[in-house]
């Protein structure tokens, strides 16, 4: 007869809300700890170890390891969005700056670009304050491009490219400057050759 063995104990340290994998929606979760215990005589005597956690969904039970936590495609779609409309601000500033100022045409022509993007309309000490920031910062048109295209689609891509051509159209003619980056930025953006030779081409503008 054993009389002597071990026992697993699971106790619930904490719980809250997450987004469950399974569930596919937001659910509440327990933080579960396993702990190992000896037994004598079928009575728990003193802890042995500790196995760890694992965080358990309360509505379907699937269990996890604790960096399920870290997933919140709400929270990440917001940054993503935000980069995004900082992002394409920026662009249609550099491309606008490319001559060294920004006319008053190039300057309505931004907000309202900026507004058709993003159905957000941008104040002018708004974009004041963004013009003055990216001087300060001194980040390139291709810094600030690399930095969103991997979250975009091809016609997230290709709606900041013509944002970007108008812009450059803004003061009545594209300068070479300005079409050089243009070019860049269709490379940038990671749009495929012939994608961005489309839009250059319904623009008007020389592919390259």
């Amino acid at each position: 007869m054993i009389i002597w063995g071990s026992k697993l104990r699971i106790f619930t340290e904490s719980n809250g809300n997450f987004y469950c994998p399974e569930c596919n929606d937001y659910k509440n979760y327990e933080l579960k700890n396993v702990k190992k215990y000896f037994n004598f005589l079928f009575i728990l005597q003193f802890e042995v170890g500790d196995l760890g956690n694992y965080i358990e969904c309360s509505e379907c039970n699937s269990t996890f390891k604790e960096d399920v936590l870290k997933f919140d495609p709400k929270a990440d779609n917001l940054k993503i969005r935000g980069l995004y409309f900082s992002a394409a601000r920026d662009i249609m500033i550099s491309i606008a700056m490319a001559d060294g100022k920004i006319g008053d045409n190039e300057f309505e022509r931004i907000i309202n670009s900026f507004e058709k993007i993003t159905q957000i309309k941008l104040g002018k000490e708004d974009l004041l304050d963004a013009i003055r920031n990216l001087k300060i910062r001194e980040h390139s048109l291709s810094e600030i491009t690399e930095e969103i295209a991997p979250y975009l689609n091809d016609q997230g891509k290709e709606t900041v490219l013509r944002a970007a051509i108008a812009i450059s159209k803004a003061d009545g003619a594209i300068q070479e400057e300005e079409l050089n980056l243009l070019h860049s930025l269709s490379g940038d953006l990671l749009l495929p050759k012939a994608y961005a030779n489309g839009v250059f081409i319904e623009e008007e503008i020389s592919p390259k």
